[in-house]
């Protein structure tokens, strides 16, 4: 299944991700913006407003990532 996840080394934590999600899914923690997966409705507004690409990243998963698990991350996880 795909993961809809930012990436850490291209996000310059601007916020603009965060501010286009109508429903919230995506929060700052620890100055990561995580996706909350099962909030987000794919409208892909933050993807449209994130002016590095970091908001369009989609991983093919086993699992599903909390956002704790992707707040640890510096780098994506390989799969």
């Amino acid at each position: 299944m795909l993961q809809h996840v930012t990436d850490p080394e291209l996000c310059i934590q601007c916020s603009a991700c965060e501010l286009a999600c109508p429903v919230k899914a995506i929060e700052s923690i620890l100055g990561r913006y995580c996706i909350e997966q099962t909030r987000c409705t794919d409208c892909k507004r933050c993807i449209d407003e994130c002016p590095t690409g970091a908001a369009g990243c989609f991983l093919d998963v086993k699992k599903i990532y909390t956002v704790s698990e992707q707040a640890s991350w510096t780098v994506l996880p390989s799969e």
